[in-house]
């Protein structure tokens, strides 16, 4: 998920950027006062996991939405999302719990992939087609889509079974939506260029209505956009349809489908054209919309190097490894 373009930079410099309008206080307040942030995407099943969380020294923590992965349908994500929720944070009164959303790839392994569904291959789309190829980057089971299908918006939200009515209903905070950098992706593009579609835009548009379906049902309702820095240069509409931004990988990256121990699940090469990126992020501060960053560092020098740098730009840093299969010992007082 680590797609980068220097197109942000050339829309400043080109002045096509707006200035800031006012961001409803009511729906920023809780992410500006987050001081500490976390993300565990797997594990969340083995004995103690919940009660880890529980403890860790962080104000808003991203977690998967189990009951939507295919056999994972007894897991109590109400009550566990309900008990994270009362815990207390770092700087703020009680947590703030948001549902992993992965807008821009199709998940083999989720409740919506069906009996009749085709994964694609190298060289041929799959059944539905909007399944478009493999992910990129190497991550197992997940597949780049045409997201402005509308068959992946009703899997997305309109329904009591989609994807964002379960993580309303489960009583999260909001949504940390993934692969919104997806528009890049070659040939995403030339799907999109081959329907007379800007993918930039219908990500964008996809964003609005996701955002706007939610609010409808809970006022409160935050989006955070995983690399998502350089939309605004495109749609310039998003600074308002997003609450926060997180950008991934801009000190420290690792592989994908790595086991937590392996060497590769950290301390990798940063994003490409970071540069580019601390351009865009920066407006986001600017125009006060919250940044935070995730970074994959293994050995202490590269964690504490990766929290330093981030925090000294004003965002809120999260350090870990590739797998999201746990919380690092850095979130606890007791181990250091």
């Amino acid at each position: 998920m680590r797609l980068c373009s220097l197109t942000f930079a050339a829309c400043l410099w080109a002045g096509c950027v707006s200035e800031p309008q006012p961001h409803d206080s009511f729906r920023v307040a809780q992410l500006r006062n987050v001081t500490s942030w976390a993300c565990q995407l797997q594990g969340l099943e083995r004995p103690g996991a919940l009660t880890r969380i529980e403890r860790a020294r962080t104000d808003l923590i991203v977690l998967d939405p189990v009951r939507s992965i295919r056999g994972a349908g007894v897991f109590p994500t109400r009550t566990v999302v309900s008990r994270i929720r009362s815990s207390p944070g770092a700087a703020l009164e009680r947590k703030i719990c948001l549902a992993y959303l992965n807008i821009g790839q199709a998940e083999d392994y989720r409740t919506y992939w069906a009996a009749g569904w085709r994964a694609p291959t190298d060289t041929r789309r799959g059944e539905p087609s909007f399944l478009l190829r493999r992910d990129p980057d190497g991550w197992e089971g997940n597949f780049p889509i045409a997201y402005w299908d509308t068959r992946w918006e009703r899997i997305l939200f309109g329904s009591s079974n989609a994807l964002l009515d379960q993580i309303i209903s489960d009583g999260f905070d909001g949504v940390y939506l993934d692969w919104v950098l997806g528009y890049e992706d070659p040939l995403v593009a030339a799907a999109a260029a081959e329907a007379g579609i800007d993918p930039a835009r219908a990500m964008a548009e996809l964003i609005r209505d996701l955002r706007k379906y939610a609010r409808a049902r809970n006022p409160y309702f935050v989006i955070v956009a995983q690399n998502g820095a350089l939309l605004p240069a495109r749609v310039p509409d998003v600074y308002s349809w997003i609450d926060g931004v997180s950008q991934e990988s801009l000190s420290f990256g690792g592989e994908a489908n790595a086991d937590w121990d392996d060497p590769g699940s950290g301390d990798r090469d940063a994003v490409e054209d970071r540069e580019a990126l601390l351009l865009a992020l920066r407006e986001f501060r600017r125009r006060k919309i919250p940044v935070f960053t995730l970074d994959y560092a293994q050995t202490p020098a590269n964690v504490r190097a990766a929290l330093l740098d981030s925090a000294m730009r004003g965002f809120v840093p999260f350090v870990s490894r590739t797998p999201l299969d746990r919380l690092p010992a850095h979130l606890f007082a007791d181990e250091g």
